[in-house]
């Protein structure tokens, strides 16, 4: 099989946990809906069941607790905190797979599920440093539609991207900025009249003659020791941390999307790169069955990202590789 035609794999689908922690973080968005919980909270309790897998997984802590723990620490992270007896109930419910009433669950039962999940919060609070501190990209994303004037549905389909980007390992990769830019660029370049209207750093992330390990500036687009090292001791704590006050940055007005508009957040055009290339590569590896088993993607189809997104996304890549060798007719 030719280069051009293998698909990028990246470290979002490289590290071995990985579809361990996809089938935690689909019960975590189920478990978290039923209790109604805000995205914030889903988010954080996603991004926690990344970091333990990523830098210090357990053998003896089922995936369920721990995903039942995750929420229930995000909860009390983001100041949304539920009953544990609650999330108890709703959580046996979900893993059963049964139509139930919560409310019916009896103590007995959520009782029996009581001490493994509080092990697991021990477990979590210590992974993490009993470090509190969280940054989302929802309400910036949220800035940025609003600035760049882009229609509800563009701005919707960002909104689904952003929240997909949690069942994979780019939100501890790269800061909430990235993650907010990050979909929105991908969500208008989806709605674009034609590949030409597209950024211009499009059809270079895509291009056909890169490979998945160099970008155009001959860096690697893996985040080696430098970037998941530095994130990595912030975000579990274990390192010392050295505060430096942020200068203050004056937040454009408007953002002209046919531009490199991520410069003026102070967003750089690697970071943009990398990240519109591995989330689309995300929603392809899952649904063209090369990431996971076709038995595990009829199974969780539910709750991963939809397929609409994921046919939408390959047309897109098709349609900029065409364009790529094909030439620009002047305008008359």
């Amino acid at each position: 099989m030719p280069p051009s035609s293998t698909p990028d794999r990246h470290e979002i689908i490289d590290h071995p946990a990985m579809s361990t922690a996809t089938k935690s973080c689909i019960f975590i968005k189920k478990l978290g809906r039923s209790l109604c919980f805000p995205a914030r909270t889903i988010s954080t309790a996603q991004l926690l069941i990344h970091r333990i897998y990523i830098y210090q997984p357990s053998t003896t802590i089922g995936s369920m607790d721990l995903a039942t723990a995750c929420l229930f620490v995000a909860g009390k992270m983001e100041e949304t905190i539920k009953k544990l007896r609650d999330m108890l109930a709703h959580s046996y419910v979900i893993s059963s797979q049964s139509n139930g009433d919560p409310q019916a669950v009896s103590t007995a039962t959520t009782d029996k599920m009581r001490l493994g999940v509080l092990d697991a919060e021990q477990f979590v609070m210590e992974a993490i440093g009993f470090d509190f501190r969280t940054s989302h990209p929802h309400l910036l994303y949220v800035k940025m539609a609003k600035l760049a004037g882009i229609t509800r549905a563009t701005t919707a389909a960002g909104w689904h991207i952003l929240a997909d980007s949690y069942f994979t390992t780019l939100p501890i990769q790269y800061p909430s900025a990235v993650i907010a830019a990050g979909s929105l660029c991908l969500a208008w370049n989806l709605d674009c009249a034609s590949p030409h209207d597209t950024s211009q750093f499009v059809p270079a992330a895509f291009s056909i003659t890169s490979s998945s390990t160099e970008n155009r500036n001959g860096h690697s687009d893996r985040p080696e020791s430098s970037r998941v090292n530095r994130r990595s001791a912030n975000d579990t704590g274990t390192a010392s941390r050295v505060t430096i006050p942020e200068q203050p940055r004056r937040f454009p007005q408007s953002l002209n999307m046919s531009e490199e508009w991520w410069l003026q957040l102070g967003i750089s055009t690697d970071d943009m790169q990398s990240f519109v290339r591995q989330i689309a590569d995300f929603y392809l590896l899952f649904f063209n069955g090369t990431a996971a088993s076709p038995e595990y993607i009829e199974k969780h189809r539910t709750g991963l990202p939809s397929s609409e997104m994921s046919r939408k996304i390959g047309q897109w890549r098709m349609w900029l590789q065409n364009a790529l060798t094909t030439p620009v007719s002047p305008k008359a």
